[in-house]
């Protein structure tokens, strides 16, 4: 028999033990991580980024998420800037770091959204202090956005890195999807998310095409010359009563039309809702005219109506078009409906409140090489179409020493066009291809910027957009100036004589003789050319006398093979 007292040791040793037992079994809890704090990892480092906007290319948004501390994002000296990573899915989000530079932002918010459209602020302040900061937060969402409210300095913001940890959300399972068949008839978008193509009864269809200039009367004698392109679409701006010869003409020469369906750019669609009614019965009775027309291929509703509205008219305009997407679809089953605009920001809009669209559209000159990211940072859920394209235009380029746009040399156009079709293909089930800008005849001074054909005459643009859909260019090709020299440029007084050097060769052999044309657009406003009389001073050297008229006259120097093709270069003199 125990004694009590080892009784009472024999219960102070049990104790003890299951005391030890607990300990351990705490301290391995807490030893533990957590699966999601040990799955936390850093999902923004090289992702798709964006920014409202930035300071300089030595600066973009891309910058912020290498992964290095040297390089850095810089925004433009106004407080409303943002900056965006796309983690490409869902990720439930633990902590945000923000690594600064100088100029930080005194008032932020940290910002969560499932479609870069609906934002949720998850953590935000009004005393930043710069340096960096790490912000604890429980979120869940694809795109993280640090909203700049207010600067600390003089500058924008300016961030050396953005960090995002978490863990990626695991994506429901769900079928994978069966592509079905294309219809047999009409124009559809076929396939499945980032599969995506044009099937036109029920055959796959890429657009190669051009922007139509010419009047619709015209279209007989132009559709030939454009199908020799190789192209096979041509996109119009607004459908008329004398369309039809266009569509005819189209389907004559194999080629298909994006018609266009023009709406006033100086409405108000949160208010006008006469005009909107209105234009609305006109588009129904269009639709109805030509949807039998085997040249449509697809209906164009507006161009570069959002890009200078206000928040609240973009909204309005949005959901006008998708107003008028709806009714073209109960008319018009067998046609895909899209919209185009000058930027790819309008995309958001239409995403939110225009459903019915069938593809997107874009103009853009400069830009397209920025598109395919748009796309992908937006997360949209369908294709697109790039509805003008070429070279830089007069608002994308530096002036010259009198002031007024320095135009694009004819190679440097010709090879525009060339880098938009690689921008194209190289976002292949999204990108279902282009119109480029423009085939017109027209002798003015944007039809000697942007056109293929200048006065009827082929361009080095021409036989660049022949080879990109062709994949060669064939037969006698233009003249090349190789530079061109105008003395004197600047104080030239009334009447004097000016010295053009304009050295060119041609790739054929072909004898060279020269034009020059000037416009007063830049005094006036008159964007036509006028031809100058000139008289050759040797090789390539012309002399001209000034123009009249006090002010900035563009000069337009025309050399020309004699098989209808001419290369251009432009300057310009000012007149004392």
């Amino acid at each position: 028999m125990r004694s009590s007292t080892g009784a009472s040791a024999a219960v102070r040793t049990g104790v003890m033990v299951v005391a030890a037992v607990l300990l351990a079994v705490l301290l391995a809890a807490v030893r533990t991580p957590s699966l999601a704090s040990a799955a936390a990892t850093l999902l923004s480092q090289g992702k798709p980024v964006t920014a409202s906007s930035v300071e300089s290319s030595a600066h973009t948004a891309a910058m912020a998420v290498d992964g290095s501390t040297t390089t850095r994002w810089s925004s433009a000296r106004s407080d409303a800037q943002w900056l965006r990573v796309d983690l490409g899915a869902r990720a439930a989000i633990s902590s945000i770091t923000l690594r600064w530079e100088a100029a930080y932002a005194k008032a932020y918010k940290l910002q969560v959204s499932s479609d870069a459209t609906t934002w949720k602020t998850v953590a935000s302040t009004t005393a930043g202090t710069g340096g960096v900061t790490t912000t604890k937060v429980a979120a869940t969402g694809r795109y993280v956005r640090m909203l700049g409210v207010k600067r600390a300095t003089q500058y924008g913001y300016s961030l050396w890195e953005f960090q995002v940890s978490g863990t990626p959300v695991a994506a429901t399972p769900t079928p994978t999807p069966t592509r079905s068949a294309a219809p047999t008839t009409g124009v559809h978008v076929t396939g499945t998310q980032g599969h995506w193509q044009l099937a036109v009864d029920g055959k796959p269809y890429v657009v190669k095409g051009v922007t139509f200039g010419p009047a619709n009367a015209q279209a007989a004698t132009s559709m030939p010359d454009i199908a020799a392109m190789g192209a096979n679409t041509v996109r119009t701006w607004g459908t008329d009563s004398s369309s039809g010869q266009l569509f005819d003409a189209a389907a004559a020469n194999g080629l298909h039309v994006v018609a266009g369906l023009w709406l006033d750019q100086n409405a108000d669609y949160a208010t006008n809702t006469s005009y909107e009614s209105s234009t609305l019965a006109s588009i129904q009775a269009t639709v109805t005219a030509y949807r039998s027309k085997p040249g449509l291929l697809m209906w164009d509703v507006g161009n570069e109506v959002m890009i200078g509205q206000s928040e609240t008219e973009r909204v309005a305009y949005a959901k006008y078009v998708e107003q008028v997407a709806k009714a073209i679809h109960a008319i018009d089953p067998n046609h895909p409906v899209t919209s185009t605009d000058a930027w790819t920001g309008a995309w958001a809009y239409y995403a939110k409140y225009a459903p019915d669209l069938d593809l997107y559209a874009v103009n853009t000159y400069n830009g397209i090489s920025g598109v395919k990211q748009a796309w992908a940072s937006g997360g949209y859920s369908k294709p697109y179409l790039v509805t003008e394209t070429g070279p830089a235009g007069s608002w994308e380029v530096a002036d010259d020493a009198n002031g007024i746009p320095r135009q694009p040399t004819d190679t440097a156009a010709a090879q525009a066009y060339t880098n938009a079709w690689s921008d194209i293909v190289g976002d292949p089930g999204v990108a279902l291809g282009a119109t480029m800008f423009n085939y017109g005849t027209e002798n003015d001074e944007p039809g000697v910027w942007l056109n293929l054909r200048t006065d009827g005459l082929k361009r080095l643009g021409y036989y660049a957009v022949e080879r990109a859909y062709r994949g060669s260019a064939t037969g006698n090709t233009p003249p090349v100036i190789q530079s061109l020299t105008l003395t004197p440029s600047t104080g030239a007084a009334p009447g004097s004589f000016i010295a053009v050097s304009a050295p060119a060769t041609d790739p054929d052999g072909d004898p060279i003789t020269y034009q020059v044309w000037e416009t007063s657009k830049y005094i006036d406003g008159n964007a036509a050319m006028q031809q100058v009389s000139a008289t050759s001073t040797g090789a390539g050297t012309l002399r001209i006398s000034a123009p009249s008229t006090a002010g900035v006259w563009k000069i337009a120097v025309y050399a020309l093979d004699g098989h209808g093709n001419v290369g251009i270069e432009t300057g310009s003199v000012r007149v004392s």
